[in-house]
């Protein structure tokens, strides 16, 4: 009788382990998340301090891959929502395709407030 319980116990703990999606599924649906984010974002401005760059994407050995930016305006709690799904498909993706990386560090651009609208500063 223990040795059925136990069967059916491993059985029903093998069922619920997640199957792993293919790099093409994570991919698409990293791109179809990336297009949320793009349309929630608000980048309308009246002046630069009211720009932000908020970090996307994980790199293998750590970091992200970039930074958004955006205006406060944008929901900032529902931004950050998105970002988390975004980065942990990346991070599934990267395990799925072994990838590999630079491991440079990304650093948060300078940001500015041009013609109403935020945008990474200009160097001069």
């Amino acid at each position: 009788m223990s040795k059925y319980i136990f069967t059916l116990a491993l059985i029903a703990f093998l069922g619920c382990k997640e199957e792993s999606l293919s790099p093409d599924t994570l991919l698409q649906q990293m791109q179809e998340v990336y297009t949320q984010i793009e349309d929630h974002i608000e980048t309308s401005c009246d002046s630069s301090d009211q720009c932000v760059a908020t970090a996307i994407g994980v790199k293998p050995c750590g970091g992200p891959t970039k930074f958004i930016i955006h205006s406060n305006a944008t929901d900032q709690t529902k931004l950050d929502e998105l970002v988390a799904d975004y980065n942990e498909l990346n991070k599934q993706y990267n395990e799925a395709t072994k990838a590999g990386s630079d491991c440079s560090v990304v650093t948060a651009p300078a940001v500015e407030c041009v013609s109403g609208n935020c945008q990474e500063a200009e160097t001069r």
